[in-house]
């Protein structure tokens, strides 16, 4: 993997987004410059409603890059964007971190029962794919299972 995944080299901070964008819009829109690991927009801790930044993390440093000089000073929707790669202060982690969700009833977007993000009525560029969990490969050596 070229670039390899270090998260302060391929990590954009975008701001000046439009605060009726979901996470899973950003990632159907950032999708063609790479492979978008995670969108993080930064909301509000009481009102859930966007603040119009986001950090988003590519697999791929180049594709990082490629986003930055394609999307800085671009409209969308209105809003010209600022975008940049994300200055590493030390809290990364907390913005590429996995989280898990317990309770699968509950949309993470709206908060509503009875569908998951990625169906939310809330995305503007409709219905995404959920990503495909890959398998870990396993095979045997010495009477032991390795996984990879």
């Amino acid at each position: 993997m070229s670039g390899g995944l270090c998260p302060s080299k391929s990590t954009v901070y975008i701001s000046n987004l439009p605060f009726s964008l979901t996470n899973n819009d950003l990632h159907k829109i950032l999708q063609k410059y790479g492979r978008v690991v995670k969108v993080t927009i930064v909301k509000d801790k009481e009102t859930h409603q966007s603040r119009g930044v986001a950090f988003v993390l590519f697999l791929e440093r180049e594709s990082a890059f490629k986003c930055v000089r394609a999307l800085n000073r671009k409209e969308l929707f209105g809003r010209t964007l600022k975008c940049s790669i994300a200055k590493d202060n030390g809290r990364t982690t907390e913005f590429i971190r996995r989280k898990y969700y317990t309770d699968k009833t509950q949309c993470y977007e709206c908060g509503e029962i009875g569908h998951l993000s990625y169906v939310c009525p809330n995305n503007l560029l409709g219905d995404r794919e959920p990503e495909k969990k890959k398998k870990k490969k396993r095979f045997q050596r010495d009477d032991e299972y390795v996984f990879i």
